[in-house]
Formats: structure tokens, C-alpha cells, sequence
């Protein structure tokens, strides 16, 4: 232990494995994994069934592609998306305010991981707006994530704004849902992890996710694919906690890492007063 406190790189290591126990990362994985299960994909249909017929076109060939989703489940997809007429006449005031609400559970879930990266205490229920302000974040976001899929046919562009718009979208995130009490520059280095964990999660979900939902589907049916999907989220959110917790390590950290990322010598100069 010495030896690693004694040099840069071994304090550094320390700090990482010591922000990674405070995000809890298995149990926090496991949490965000079920809310956006139960949370997230809800809200994605709704914003499908209200979306322009370019927008909904993206979002389901994402889906279909992400998911390499085939047979019965392909046949159950179609049945459930393609008829958006028969999904917003569905919709009612009270289901989509119950579909926001429970949405906002990921949201809190999402807060809790960044304020224990940050060992920063919990807004309580003044933040409570912020996590509604988040979910119109994310509904921009698919909406820019369907147009990109669809520009990605004919100009080859769809890739690089999905990574431009993540590397935002993971920037913005920790800032809103921790009240602004840390600065922008101190989040760069999570946010950069973040957008390169989410390709490099989706680089090898397009590999991987097909197979898997194909084969637990062929022996399990149905709910085969509900299990492989789950799986794929628990990596998706995992990779999510260790980014945060990655992205303040170095952002906390007495080294040139740590100065290069927070932009002063100070220790606490991640700080930021709202």
C-alpha cells in the first residue's frame, strides 16, 4: 500500500477504487438497470407514438438494429410500434403523466450514483424538477439519436453526431442532477468516459445483443429476449456508474490529472457555489 501512495499513478488507482465503492457500483447497476427497464423504454414508446413519421421511422430501425430483434419478437415489435395512430389514440392525460412520473424514478436513481461519485448530499425535494428537466433532455435527445440513424443512410454522418451528441448528453447530466455544484470543467473527464463507454457498450451489444436475444428466443421465447435485453442494460448502466465514478476520481485527484481537470491547484477547486 505504500508503494501505490507513493507514486502519482497508485494514488490515483486508490482514488478510483475508492469512488467506486461509494457508487456502490453492482447495486447501482442493478437499480438503473431496472428503472430504465421498467421506466425508460415506456417513455421511448410515447415518444414514438407522438413523434414525426421521421423521427418514429429512426427510433424503431434503432431499436430493430440495436437489438437485432427477429421471429416472434420482430413480429411482436411490429404489432406493438408500427400502428402509431392506434398508440396515441391509447394515450390519455393521466397515462402520460404516469409514465413521466415513473420515468423520474431513473432519474432519481441516476442523481444518487453522481452525488456518491461526488460525496456531495442529496438535493432533496428542491431538485425535484431537475429530473423532469433531464427526461426533456432525453426525449431531445432520441429525437436527434432517430435523425441521425436516418442521415446515417445517405451521408454517413449518423455515427458521428450519435458520439457528439452523447459526449452532451453525459456532460449535461451529472451538472443538472447534482444542482450545478460542480463545475463543467470537473465533469469533462466523466463525461468523455461516459460517451466512450456507451460505444464501446454499443460496439459490442451490436456484435453480441442479436446472437443472444436470437438464441434465448429460440429456447425460452418471449421472455428469452426480456432477459437478454435486461442483461445488456445491467452492462449499459454499469458502464455508466464506473464512468461517473472514473470522471471524479481524476477530477479530485492531487496530480497533474487532477489540476489539468478541475483547471486550479486548489483540491476543492471542483467546487462550484450555484
Amino acid at each position: 500500500m505504500s508503494r501505490l501512495t507513493a507514486h502519482p499513478a497508485g494514488r490515483l488507482a486508490l482514488a478510483v477504487l475508492a469512488r467506486l465503492r461509494a457508487t456502490l457500483v453492482v447495486e447501482s447497476s442493478l437499480v438503473l438497470a431496472a428503472q430504465a427497464f421498467l421506466a425508460l423504454f415506456p417513455l421511448v414508446i410515447l415518444v414514438y407514438a407522438v413523434a414525426p413519421p421521421r423521427v418514429a421511422e429512426g427510433l424503431l430501425d434503432s431499436m430493430r438494429d440495436r437489438f437485432g430483434l427477429g421471429g416472434g419478437s420482430a413480429s411482436a415489435v411490429r404489432q406493438l410500434l408500427v400502428d402509431r395512430d392506434a398508440l396515441r389514440g391509447s394515450l390519455s392525460v393521466v397515462g402520460v403523466l404516469l409514465v413521466l412520473g415513473s420515468a423520474t424514478a431513473f432519474t432519481r436513481a441516476l442523481q444518487r450514483v453522481y452525488e456518491r461519485a461526488w460525496d456531495l448530499p442529496k438535493l432533496g425535494l428542491r431538485g425535484w424538477w431537475r429530473g423532469v428537466a433531464w427526461l426533456a433532455g432525453m426525449i431531445g435527445y432520441l429525437t436527434v439519436l432517430a435523425f441521425a440513424v436516418q442521415l446515417s443512410r445517405s451521408l454517413r454522418v449518423g455515427g458521428l453526431v450519435g458520439a457528439l451528441m452523447g459526449l452532451m448528453l453525459w456532460w449535461w447530466t451529472p451538472y443538472l442532477l447534482l444542482g450545478g455544484r460542480v463545475r463543467w470543467r470537473a465533469l469533462a473527464c466523466g463525461a468523455a468516459a461516459s460517451a466512450l463507454g456507451q460505444l464501446a457498450v454499443s460496439l459490442v451489444a451490436a456484435a453480441v445483443i442479436p446472437r443472444t436475444i436470437r438464441g434465448n428466443e429460440a429456447r425460452y421465447g418471449p421472455i428469452g429476449v426480456v432477459f437478454a435485453v435486461e442483461s445488456w442494460l445491467v452492462v449499459v448502466c454499469g458502464a455508466l456508474v464506473v464512468s461517473a465514478a472514473v470522471g471524479a476520481a481524476l477530477a479530485r485527484a492531487d496530480g497533474v490529472v487532477g489540476r489539468w481537470s478541475r483547471g486550479t491547484r486548489e483540491p476543492d477547486g471542483w467546487r462550484r457555489t450555484p
